[in-house]
């Protein structure tokens, strides 16, 4: 599939209805969402741009992320990380949602540690189905950080929404920690299983690993055969899948770490700190020093 197919739901996007107001990098629902009501068609495929949590309060739905299709009913969490590839099949005429939506940047410099298999469970299970008491206790954070969202003359507003986040992410992380993996009943398309078993690849071996032939090894692939199913499918190349990874984890040690510039790209495995210098700011617009004092 092309991509100019797929929509974006960038921040740009996102904050057409929202007020001036609106926190850098950080965007939260402060009422139920009737999807039918927003200015958001989501019924073709969109790629996501950032971090987006979402609860669904009310209603049901058919929705597609990364091609795998999930029920959505009253209690399911929907977790969602950039690049993932979002459509809604079908939906309930009083489908109600509450939400969260914000850029890695803004949690960068959140020192958040998880179990390694929550990122797997994640990108296998992003529809969560959760107790009701489980349900109200997300919503309860919710309600107070739109609570303090709305301060809008609070000198240390963004200070504490970051803050409430953190600690609304870390009971999401909970939750998937003490969630179970389970099959799909349906059977993945060739397709699928090859978007899954790369985007699981990249998550263990992108600090050490930069080259499509790499995984595409680690696949019984050809290179060129791994590309081009990516940028079917996805609509973006493989080595800016392989370029948005690395920079994630380039962000996260320069917010949360003290180490040198060097160490970081030791620990990437570049070939020196001038090569990780060029490669960080070409795709960021900053040095990585300036992206650390920012």
């Amino acid at each position: 599939m092309a991509n100019e197919k797929y929509g974006k739901i960038s921040f740009d996007e996102a904050s057409i209805q929202n007020s001036p107001s609106t926190i850098k990098n950080f965007i939260v629902s402060d009422k139920s969402v009737n999807v039918q009501e927003h200015h958001l068609d989501l019924h073709y495929p969109h790629i996501v741009e950032g971090i987006t949590f979402a609860i669904c309060t009310k209603g049901n739905s058919r929705i597609k992320i990364n091609l795998q299709e999930y029920e959505v009913t009253a209690n399911t969490l929907i977790s969602i990380i950039p690049g993932y590839i979002i459509e809604l099949i079908s939906e309930s005429d009083d489908l109600s949602i509450e939400f969260l939506f914000f850029t890695f940047d803004f949690i960068a410099d959140l020192k958040l540690t998880m179990d390694i298999d929550i990122p797997e469970k994640m990108g296998q299970m992003p529809c969560l189905k959760i107790t009701e008491e489980e349900t109200q206790s997300l919503l309860e954070f919710h309600s107070f950080i739109v609570k303090q969202y709305r301060k809008t003359d609070h000198l240390y507003r963004e200070k504490i929404a970051k803050s409430l986040l953190y600690t609304l992410i870390c009971e999401v992380m909970q939750l998937y920690h003490n969630s179970k993996l389970v099959e799909n009943p349906r059977t993945k398309s060739r397709q699928e299983e090859l978007i899954t078993q790369f985007v699981e690849l990249l998550f263990k071996y992108h600090k050490q690993e930069r080259s499509v032939t790499f995984y595409a090894d680690k696949m019984f692939l050809t290179p060129k055969y791994l590309s081009k199913v990516i940028k079917d499918v996805t609509g973006k190349p493989i080595l800016q899948w392989i370029d948005e990874m690395v920079i994630m984890a380039a962000k996260a040690l320069l917010k949360t770490s003290n180490m040198t510039i060097l160490q970081i790209s030791e620990e990437l495995h570049f070939a020196n700190a001038s090569f990780f210098g060029s490669f960080f700011r070409k795709r960021v617009g900053m040095t990585p020093i300036q992206y650390r004092e920012s």
